[in-house]
């Protein structure tokens, strides 16, 4: 048995953002980490911080019932019976231990099973479903990875009473951006891992609409043979965007927690584009960015002609001005603060 306790850091697989967050909120712990999923970040990994791999958790064929206590939970599937076992035999062999669950009912329940805490990582969207709030009521505390502000459901009293909002978490701070002018008609477009509703036909329809505005687009696309404008750049996935979210003068993307984190800590003026994701969670987070004034909040990618038009409106945000009152510079490192002190409240700080 481990003489110290420990973090275990669950990360869901959907997107990049919940492997950024985990890794940069890991690197402040002052434990033993160890980020436990199916698609975990391409990192240098410190003495202190290890990875478990899982095998994914889906097979051919297979059906998918519908709980109100249980969202994902298919019989017969190999993988998801192994990566549930590791996680048991992980939680078993790591004691005393804390699990973050980022973001999975199931897993929150299996630690609640073991006798294991747990802190939940919130999101948005309508989360008041029976498995959610099952999840949140079995956790030792809640972490929301947004400022307070932005809280934008119904939830329950209880639930935000025991919700501490870190701000957003990024891996650059309001410092990169300080003295870089961006370039008049930049247009970064940021396609995530998570899927996007872009194809390289509507990106070419917009950037001939646009003639004027220099379109550079990150991230993965369906593949297409058509002649690109002299005007649009695909440039693939990017490793490290931030040259690219430097020289932005407009960011496009998805309303998720990554892209609007790393847009705000830039200062940049952001169109948000709320994709289809469950629990309406884009559509939410897209309408109250629009709502405080700080982002364009747009639901699904308008049509081509629309884009002069809201390009314009973009330039009109107030950018840095905008974003200032909402950041915490230091959210990694409290979003640590809170998992450690939750961790040292159940077993001690030795």
């Amino acid at each position: 048995m481990p003489e110290r306790a420990q973090v275990g850091y669950y990360v869901h697989h959907h997107g990049s953002g919940h492997g950024m967050r985990a890794l940069a909120i890991a690197r402040h712990m002052d434990c033993d980490v160890t980020l436990i999923g199916s698609r975990l970040p391409d990192a240098d990994y410190s003495s202190t911080i290890k990875a478990l791999q899982l095998p994914g958790d889906t097979a051919p064929g297979m059906h998918v019932e519908s709980f109100p206590a249980l969202h994902y939970a298919p019989l017969a599937v190999d993988g998801l019976r192994e990566r549930m076992g590791l996680l048991a035999d992980w939680m078993r062999s790591a004691w005393p231990c804390l699990l973050v669950v980022d973001v999975s009912v199931e897993v929150a329940m299996l630690a609640r099973l073991f006798g294991v805490p747990c802190v939940y990582m919130r999101q948005h969207g309508e989360r008041t479903d029976p498995a959610h709030l099952q999840a949140y009521a079995s956790a030792s505390r809640l972490l929301a990875p947004y400022p307070a502000s932005m809280e934008c459901s119904q939830m329950p009293d209880w639930v935000l009473a025991k919700t501490d909002h870190c701000g957003w978490v990024s891996r650059y701070s309001q410092q990169s951006s300080a003295h870089v002018a961006p370039e008049h008609g930049a247009v970064l477009v940021i396609t995530g891992q998570g899927g996007t509703a872009f194809t390289v036909d509507s990106l070419i329809a917009i950037a001939r609409r646009c003639p004027e505005d220099q379109f550079r687009v990150a991230g993965p696309l369906p593949a297409s043979d058509l002649p690109l404008p002299g005007n649009l750049t695909l440039l693939g996935h990017l490793v490290d965007p931030l040259p690219e979210l430097l020289r932005a003068e407009i960011v496009v993307g998805s309303a998720g927690d990554n892209v609007v984190a790393e847009v705000a800590h830039m200062g940049g003026r952001l169109i948000a584009i709320a994709e289809q994701r469950p629990f309406d969670e884009q559509r939410l987070q897209a309408l109250q960015l629009e709502r405080l004034g700080v982002a364009l909040g747009v639901l699904g990618v308008p049509a081509a002609d629309q884009w002069p038009a809201l390009l314009q409106r973009a330039r009109h945000l107030p950018g840095r001005r905008g974003w200032q009152a909402l950041l915490n510079d230091n959210a990694a490192a409290d979003a640590a603060r809170i998992v450690v002190g939750t961790l040292h409240s159940h077993f001690g700080s030795s």
